[in-house]
């Protein structure tokens, strides 16, 4: 059964390894690297696999590679090898990592908002609002919108 990623469908390792990539990341990064997953499997599981062999694998050179690669691959990313080999149920994994990804999305948010509210000016800023009428909010938000936008901030 092939499952989907962004209305692609996951059907060869490649794609299944690169929807991996894009949805098993670190917080507040955007991707793990071919070259951190290649140090941490070696770290962490003693297997010694190169980050070009993995990037071999997410390009489609590599269409085939070996049992214990995959075995590696798939505890890197917490899923089980047979997700890669395209076996079993991938769809309920697939509905696990994306709420995964939605998790750590939630966790960078809360993460934003304790950094910022650490911040002394940030705090003024929060205190004087307090107490503003929603309309009056609103325009300051579409305010602090717009001065972000222009120092090229999200």
């Amino acid at each position: 059964m092939s499952t989907t990623s962004g209305g692609r469908p996951l059907t060869t390792m490649q794609d299944r390894l690169n929807y991996l990539f894009e949805t098993v990341r670190p917080v507040g990064k955007p991707r793990y690297s071919v070259r951190e997953v290649a140090e941490a499997i070696k770290r962490d599981q003693g297997f010694d696999i190169s980050a070009a062999y993995i990037n071999y694998i997410c390009t489609g050179e590599r269409e085939n590679p070996g049992v214990q690669q995959v075995r590696a691959l798939a505890c890197f990313f917490g899923v089980p090898a047979s997700f890669l080999l395209g076996d079993g149920d991938q769809s309920q994994i697939a509905r696990e990592l994306e709420q995964l990804r939605a998790a750590v999305r939630f966790k960078e948010k809360l993460q934003a908002a304790d950094d910022a509210m650490n911040d002394p000016c940030v705090r003024v800023i929060a205190m004087k609002a307090r107490g503003l009428s929603p309309s009056h909010l609103k325009l300051v938000s579409a305010m602090l919108d717009q001065v972000r936008e222009i120092e090229g901030l999200p």
